[in-house]
This record gives C-alpha cells, sequence and structure tokens, in this order.
C-alpha cells in the first residue's frame, strides 16, 4: 500500500515537472518569436499585450497591413465565436478584447503593428 502511494506521488510530481518545462519553452519560443528576448524576462505579469501578441490573437498575423475595419471585423467574430452563452470561454473574451484596444492603441499611436 505505501509502495503504491509513494509511486504515485513520484508520478504526479513527474507529471507536474513535464508540464512545467513545457510550459516554459512554450513560452520562451513566444519571446523568441515576438523578438522580446531575454528583456522579457523582466517585464511584469501585468504588463501590457503586444502588437505581435494582439494580431496572433485576432488572426492578423499574416495580414500584411492591419486596417481597423479589419480589427472590428475580427473582433466582432471572434467575439461571437466565443460568447459564454453559447459554451464559449469568458477567458478568451478578455484576451480578444485585449487585442483589440492594443491594436486600436497602436494605430492610435502611429505604431507599426
Amino acid at each position: 500500500m505505501a509502495a503504491r502511494l509513494i509511486a504515485k506521488i513520484v508520478f504526479t510530481s513527474g507529471t507536474v515537472l513535464v508540464r512545467s518545462i513545457q510550459m516554459a519553452y512554450k513560452q520562451a519560443l513566444l519571446q523568441a518569436e515576438s523578438g522580446m528576448g531575454a528583456a522579457a524576462g523582466s517585464m511584469d505579469v501585468k504588463s501590457k499585450m503586444s502588437p505581435i501578441e494582439a494580431r496572433k490573437i485576432l488572426g492578423l498575423e499574416n495580414v500584411e497591413t492591419v486596417s481597423k475595419e479589419d480589427i472590428d471585423k475580427k473582433y466582432n467574430e471572434l467575439l461571437a465565436i466565443n460568447d459564454p452563452k453559447d459554451g464559449g470561454s469568458e477567458y478568451l473574451q478578455i484576451k480578444i478584447s485585449g487585442a483589440k484596444h492594443c491594436l486600436h492603441s497602436a494605430l492610435k499611436e502611429g505604431k507599426k503593428i
């Protein structure tokens, strides 16, 4: 019985460790891909979303130039798809809204997105 409990604890700990490593690796890839590199490690968790991340969330990463109309169209599409009343995710709606606001702010400031 004790051996079984110890085996279960070891297995669970190993699973948690593997998942943590996978998440860290994915985060490192995203940081490298977005060009943030080592500077991203020092960023606050509550930092603003980058325009690159916002474009990915809205599915506009392959669009050469993004207009306010493109952003609004994709925002409305994704918000409707992820409506919690229809089984969608409130978390995803928050991310979609954040992406829209990030890109609108970047356009207003004249930043290249």
